[in-house]
This record gives structure tokens, sequence and C-alpha cells, in this order.
């Protein structure tokens, strides 16, 4: 879990927290807490202003997300079971899956998240879903854009990630090979 002192540095740079940054947990760090559960989690329960290890996993996701992208919102990334099974945010997302799909709207224009992290529950209410899917660890996404509309378009973008730093696996729907995933591409890093 972060420090005190990373605490208020990541909420100060996310805009939550304006007060001094050291190792004190005070009033404004405790009610900066709360502010960004009230932000990000659906449920009341999740919103309790405590700092403990789902607070921790939203806090560095939103910072990371904050960081190594320019364009992108955690929201997009959030678990598809509205809250149902988890907090929406169940698991860190990887930096360099972050860096890689910011270089792809960079390069394609504005891509939609189809799906993003996912907890075990959710992942496996899912048709056509591998049980130790990569979604689950914060290392995939399936996403979407104009590009990806077509089968050329779905190569293309697949052909650009198996480019990229750590980049692992990437499918799409090519000849009805994968149907569920419609126009969408799955991309995944190591």
């Amino acid at each position: 879990m972060l420090t005190i002192r990373q605490r208020k540095t990541y909420l100060k740079k996310l805009g939550y927290y304006d007060g001094k940054i050291n190792s004190i947990e005070d009033a404004e760090l405790k009610a900066a807490y709360k502010d960004l559960q009230d932000d990000y989690f659906r449920n009341k329960k999740d919103r309790d202003g405590v700092y403990g290890k789902n607070t921790d996993i939203l806090l560095v996701n939103a910072y990371n997300v904050h960081l190594y992208t320019k364009s992108f919102e955690l929201r997009e990334f959030r678990c598809g079971c509205g809250g149902q099974y988890c907090t929406g945010y169940p698991v860190l997302l990887d930096t360099q899956l972050l860096k890689n799909l910011q270089k792809v709207r960079t390069k394609f224009g504005p891509i939609t998240i189809t799906s993003g992290m996912r907890c075990k529950t959710y992942n496996n209410s899912l048709k056509g879903s591998s049980r130790t899917s990569r979604h689950m660890h914060g290392k995939a996404a399936d996403i979407y854009n104009t590009k990806t509309r077509t089968e050329a378009g779905r190569k293309t973008v697949m052909a650009y990630w198996k480019k990229l730093p750590k980049a692992n696996y990437t499918y799409c729907n090519i000849g009805n090979n994968h149907p569920n995933m419609g126009n969408a591409v799955h991309v995944d890093v190591k």
C-alpha cells in the first residue's frame, strides 16, 4: 500500500488534496479519500472514507492513468459488472498497457475501450472469455474505433500492437472466428 506521503502526493496531482505533503493522516486527507471514492465507486458501502486495499488500487490506477496517458480516463477501464461483484476497479492496470493504448489512440484516433478490467465473477460470466483472461490482471483491453470497423482495419491495428513494447497477444473477429468480439480488437501485454 502507498505511504501517507505518497497518497497525499497522488491525490494532490489528481486534484483531490490541497494540503501539505507529509506523513500525517489529517482530516483533509480523509476527506480526499472519500471524494475519490465518491467519484469512482458505485456502491455506497465502498464509499466509506477509509483507506484500505480497494482505495489503494483505485488511487494507484487513477494516478497511473493520469501519468502515463494523455487522453484516457480511469472510468474507461472500469469492470463491466457495474459494481455488482466488485468496486469496479478490482486490479492494478499495467503501466505498459496504458502506454501502449495511448500510442494506439495517438496513431489511430479516438478509441473506445469496450472491456478493460474484469473481476473474476464478471469475467466468468462472459461467453467465450478465458478463465485465465489477462483482463483480470489489468493487462488487457478490448478496443474499438472507426479503423476497426473492417477486417483490414482490425488487422492493421493488430499489426501495430504487435510492434509495441511488451505486447503479448492480440486477436479479433476475422472470418467470423471470434464473433463475440464484433468489431473490437483484443490487446494485451506480458
